[in-house]
Formats: structure tokens, sequence, C-alpha cells
């Protein structure tokens, strides 16, 4: 352990309990006169004696003891750092966590005395958080959290914790996600970073649309960007569902969660789009199984829940699920999650091929599922449901269904795409 801890620690027990308290820890641990120096090691089992005789005379659990220690030393470390040039002047918590392993730590290690530092490997998920994994037999994860809060304390960041797993519950290593508790920070997207990101390795980016109720999909280039603004360019059907629905969703390679920007101007002749006011959303985009589609014409359901049935109009549809929307008078009972239903409606298709067979449509659909989620929508309730596995017969109308609607939707944007580069 190095001489720098012990000379934290001392000072960080005199802050809570007075002047000679550090003696008689020394003491109590049989270390009469020990003189730790911050330029040496020590052997862990000192440091572990010495951390638990602390919790003793702190009167607290070891864990609190060592998160406490972690945030009172904490302000000295980031001084510290950026005295010795570790750290740079601008990084905030987020950022020393992002380049621990490579900047912070290194510099620490003693191959000569067999000392190396702890491995706490970090990955920057978004501007707003970082995922930290921790192995080490030190087992000491209270002093690391303490460390990251008094950090966000020092920098006077609202610094959040998601625990995954951790060592001292029998996991093989600790993983935490530690991020800004922030709805600004948690949506806020650094754009020179991540496009300039992109843009040097010469990365596409995905885009995701719909039109007429249907969803595209098409790579682009990042051509220039700045804090404020991204000019993409996109394939001509793609720009031009970017048009229409003055919005776009899009995927970059390297981050976890997808992107939403609003569409500021359009060059059809170029083939380029400006992106501004740029977000993350929920989560990752574009990772459905299965093509949803908006149906074009009123789609009547009918759906049973337990004993009762409710009545309500399509509002989206896959073969993996369906969202519906009930009618203002429907009374729902408290559903659970996953409670099971039936959804009974037809496919307005003039016809479908089924194997050597035309069947005339309207095609009725009776398709079991389970609720996923239930939330009000215009005065009433909207249903998110997943389906069950589908028939081979079903699972043919919903294909040919997707289908002719996405036919129908290219048919009008091929023609819109010729009027658009004139």
């Amino acid at each position: 352990m190095h001489g720098i801890m012990f000379l934290a620690l001392e000072d960080f027990l005199e802050a809570r309990l007075g002047e000679g308290v550090w003696e008689r820890l020394l003491q109590a641990a049989n270390l009469h006169d020990q003189q730790f120096e911050p330029d040496r090691y020590y052997p862990d089992q000192v440091a572990n004696e010495l951390f638990e005789l602390s919790a003793r005379f702190l009167k607290q659990p070891l864990p609190a003891t060592l998160e406490l220690f972690g945030q009172h030393m904490s302000p000295g470390l980031v001084t510290m750092g950026r005295s010795m040039g570790i750290l740079h002047k601008d990084w905030k918590t987020l950022d020393i966590l992002e380049h621990l392993q490579s900047h912070v730590l290194a510099p620490f290690a003693n191959i000569e005395f067999g000392v190396m530092p702890p491995d706490i490997r970090t990955y920057r998920l978004k501007h707003g958080e970082v995922a930290v994994a921790y192995v080490s037999r030190r087992k000491l994860c209270p002093l690391l959290k303490g460390i990251i809060r008094g950090m966000g304390q020092f920098f006077h960041e609202p610094i959040a914790f998601k625990e995954q797993v951790c060592m001292l519950q029998d996991a093989p290593l600790c993983r935490l996600s530690i991020y800004l508790d922030d709805p600004f920070f948690l949506r806020y997207v650094d754009v020179e970073r991540e496009f300039g990101l992109v843009q040097s390795r010469i990365a596409e980016i995905t885009f995701y649309n719909t039109f007429q109720g249907v969803p595209f999909s098409d790579l682009g280039l990042v051509l220039r960007y700045s804090k404020d603004e991204v000019l993409v360019q996109v394939p001509p059907l793609q720009l031009l569902t970017m048009k229409v629905e003055k919005v776009t969703y899009l995927s970059l390679p390297h981050l976890p969660q997808g992107l939403k920007a609003l569409i500021r101007d359009v060059d059809g002749n170029q083939g380029m789009a400006a992106l501004t006011n740029i977000r993350l959303t929920d989560g990752a985009v574009g990772c459905r199984r299965f093509p949803r589609v908006t149906p074009d014409k009123s789609m009547p359901v009918h759906m049973k829940l337990g004993k009762r049935t409710f009545r309500g109009l399509m509002l989206n549809i896959s073969s993996g699920g369906a969202r519906i929307l009930l009618e203002k008078e429907s009374r729902l009972p408290e559903v659970l999650l996953f409670e099971p239903v039936s959804v009974d409606f037809a496919m307005p298709l003039k016809y479908v091929e089924l194997d050597d067979t035309i069947v005339l449509g309207p095609v009725p659909m009776v398709v079991d599922g389970n609720i996923l989620d239930v939330s009000p929508m215009d005065g009433s309730m909207a249903m998110r449901i997943v389906f069950s596995a589908l028939p081979r017969r079903d699972g043919m109308v919903m294909e040919q269904y997707s289908r002719k609607m996405h036919d129908d939707a290219m048919e009008v944007l091929q023609g819109r795409v010729v009027a658009m580069q004139k």
C-alpha cells in the first residue's frame, strides 16, 4: 500500500477524533513510533489492520469507515494529481474515471517492489455516465466509492451510483455505473467528442425514420461538426424521410445508446442534412427484431383480458407485438406485468397469398400475448402487448401486410425524391 494512504488516514482520524488519536491507533496495532513516508510502499496487512482499528475507534462498520475515508481524502488526491500533471485542469469526476487506468493509476506502479495499481477498468458510456469494473484481492470497493463521492462533492456534481454486483457479496468483481443524477446531463451529448470519434474512424452512422407509418433505415457519413450542429451525408430516400419527419434517430457505432436529433436543414441536391438539438434516447435504437408499422387505415381491436372484453384501435403492430389505444369508456382492472391477453382484429388487406392459396381480405386474426405495460394516452389508456410465437399462417399475414405498407410508402418516396432533387 502506498505511503500516501497512511498519511491521509492519519489526517482523516485526527479530523474526526482530534489530535493524538493516530498515536493511540499505532499503539493498538503494535506499531509504536512507526513513520510512514509518502514515497514508500508498505505491506497490505498493515493497512488492513489500521483500517479495522479505525472502524473500531470511529464505532462504524468497516465499509462505512472506508467510504468516509475515501470522501475525506478525495480533494487531496485531486489537488495532488493536478500538481503532478496527472490530471488535466478541466477534468471532472467522470473525466478522471474515464482516464483512470491510462493516466491516473499508471504512474503509481512500481515493478521493482512488485507494486501494481488496482485493476479498475472504466468505460465512458456517454457524457453523463461511466461503467466501472473493479477486481482486487484487497476488496476495498467502499474506499473507491468514497473517493468517487468525494470528487463529486469537490466538483459540485450530483454523482450517483448503480451497483450491479459487489465482491463483498461474494461476486468475483464489483460492477458500478457512475452517473450524473441530473435530467439534463442524462440526455446531454458531447457532440464534438462523439461525432469527432465517428469522423476520425471514417465510421458510418445508422439513421432511423418513419414515413407513412413504415420504418426506414440507412447509413450516412459525418461531413462536419461543431458543438451545436452536425452536417451529415445521407442517401436520397432516407434524406427525404428526415425532411418530412423533421427529426431523426441515429446510432453511433461506439455508443450503446441511441440519439435523437432535430433536422434544421436538408439539401436534396447535395444529399446533406444539418442535425441540431442532439440528445440521448432512453436506450438503443434500431434493435427491433420485427418491423413495426402504423396502420394506414382504422383497425378496430377486441381484446380479452380474463373474462372481460375491451375495445380499441391498433396504434402499431409487428410480428412481435402491438400497441393498442383502448376506448375512453374502458375501465381497466389492476393489471399485472405479463398478464395474458387475446387480441382479435382484421388485417386490412385485399388478399393474402398463403402457399398456393389466395385468401380474400380483410383477414381475421386472433393472437395471444402478454401485457408489457399500460400508460395514459389521450384521456384513455394505451397498452403494449408482446405476442406469443405466431402460427405460420399468422406470420405470413403479418409479413405481407408489412411488405405492402413498405411498398406503398416506397412508391410515394421515390416520386418525391425526384421532385426534391430538381
